[in-house]
């Protein structure tokens, strides 16, 4: 038997006119989310995430209209990541005293990680601005603030929330995101958290 024997070369398959059109399609979103945070929105262009993910002006054309639905796609892609672990650990909580323990840890976590909030934050203060904030956004943050507010429902007496799901999340989100809260004012979002939820809960 030969010492050394010869390696049939193996070939990858190729990818389907799909599968390369959805990796081409997350590149630019992958790439779009490090330019944003590099260059902050405003500073960020087609032209530069179209190159960092080795693609031409046309190529991202190709996949969206707009540096806009870029931003919403990156936004709803994290809320989808985020939404379903906040519902699971709230319904998984054996107390409302445990609940509220998650969510003002989770406040706390969030705003010590603003980089990304930050230029969600600009972009859509720059959409407002110049009228290109429309619906979609709108009612991403709703459907999904509703349905973390639902999740808390059964933590309140009579199941009976001190105002509408989605104003509940928000404010959460607001304490948690809000770079006033979290740095300037020296005091901690995780414990504003607590001090409201626990005020809610005990005027329910």
């Amino acid at each position: 038997m030969p010492l050394f024997m010869k390696q049939a070369k193996i070939t990858k398959p190729r990818l389907t006119r799909v599968e390369s059109r959805a990796l081409t399609r997350q590149k630019l979103l992958d790439c779009a989310q490090s330019v944003f945070l590099r260059e902050g929105y405003s500073g960020a262009t087609i032209e530069e995430i179209s190159a960092e993910a080795g693609y031409t002006r046309g190529a991202f054309y190709a996949h969206f209209k707009s540096k806009e639905d870029v931003l919403l796609e990156i936004i709803s892609s994290q809320a989808d990541k985020v939404t379903p672990i906040l519902i699971e650990r709230i319904e998984a909580a054996s107390s409302p005293s445990a609940m509220v323990e998650f969510l003002s840890e989770w406040a706390q976590e969030r705003s010590q990680t603003q980089s990304l909030s930050f230029m969600m934050l600009e972009a859509m203060q720059q959409a407002q601005r110049s009228g290109a904030l429309d619906k979609r956004y709108a009612a991403l943050f709703n459907r999904n603030w509703r349905s973390v507010g639902e999740a808390m429902r059964p933590f309140f007496p009579d199941q009976r929330l001190p105002c509408t799901a989605e104003e509940l999340v928000a404010i959460i989100v607001a304490l948690s995101y809000n770079p006033v809260v979290s740095g300037a004012s020296g005091h901690k979002a995780g414990r504003l958290v607590e001090l409201v939820l626990a005020a809610f809960l005990k005027d329910a």
